[in-house]
């Protein structure tokens, strides 16, 4: 299992997570494929979200559901980061060409930055002119993405000693990292041509079917397990959206019905008014 991860994420975790499951991705059979109706980075933030208090309850989830498959359910966290890699891959692989070229410009601009963030190392006997050798330069896609990889990985080595020295933020290099891996993906999917959109669509569907499965029979043990608390729900929310389901620490607040109003002849008479106290409990024509 892979170790829950911030919100900058990390390509290289959500990529072996991927590759772990793979294979019970490509057998699911094609009848079985849910179709895409989540918004999917916040599926993948729910369950990632979920996953604290639902691991809390393995032990009772063997003890009371023998028949659980509890195998996928210690891949629920593999399971999520697999769909989002897998949806990344889509998002990239559909990109059109007048999108590709504002992130190769914004992949220079970024390079550019850590270039001169480095030589100013340089300057002050931080980094050796050596370490800036292995650079590339700026004339390519392939080149721009290589560079600011390398260039991440120098100031990132030397980061207890440069932190709070440098303009460059630990979460400017992360940004930096993850958009060398997007620029990455795009070349590839560019040289490849058309036929990889398909297969990452397909790979993303499969990732998303087993993300749903597992984590709706996931819920459905939890609001076994806790029925009498009436908390699943707050343990482990729906993916799909609905109305939000209410604490049971907060109080159900009833409106007491009206009593009828009371009922006067037309004529205006001083008829006896007809109200609930005055009906038989046979019913209003009968007494």
């Amino acid at each position: 299992m892979t170790n829950a991860i911030d919100d900058n994420g990390n390509e290289t975790l959500m990529v072996a997570a991927f590759e772990r499951v793979k294979p019970e991705l490509l057998a699911l059979e094609a009848d079985e494929l849910i179709q895409v109706s989540l918004d999917i980075p916040a599926a993948v933030a729910t369950v990632i979200g979920v996953l604290p208090e639902a691991k809390a309850l393995r032990g009772e989830i063997v003890k009371h559901l023998p028949t659980f498959e509890i195998e996928r359910f210690d891949k629920l966290e593999d399971y999520a980061w697999a769909l989002s890699h897998a949806h990344g891959e889509l998002v990239t692989a559909t990109h059109t060409s007048s999108e590709f070229e504002p992130l190769v410009e914004e992949a220079t601009k970024v390079r550019e930055k850590l270039l001169a963030e480095a030589r100013w190392l340089i300057h002050h006997g931080i980094v050796n002119a050596e370490q800036l050798q292995q650079l590339r330069g700026a004339n390519g896609y392939k080149n721009v993405a290589a560079d600011l990889v390398s260039l991440v990985g120098l100031m990132q080595r030397v980061w207890p000693a440069i932190d709070g020295k440098t303009l460059t933020t630990a979460a400017d290099l992360e940004a930096a990292s993850r958009l060398a891996q997007r620029v990455i993906r795009a070349i590839g999917i560019r040289e490849q041509g058309s036929a990889p959109v398909a297969e990452v669509t397909d790979l993303r569907l499969r990732a998303y079917t087993m993300l749903l499965t597992v984590y709706d029979d996931t819920r459905r043990a939890i609001q076994y397990l806790r029925s009498k608390s009436d908390d699943a729900d707050d343990i482990a929310p729906p993916l799909h959206p609905g109305r939000p389901k209410r604490r049971k620490s907060e109080p159900e607040v009833t409106t007491p019905p009206s009593p009828p109003a009371a009922v006067v002849p037309a004529n205006g008479s001083s008829a006896h008014a007809v109200t609930a106290s005055s009906i038989s409990e046979n019913g209003p024509f009968l007494s």
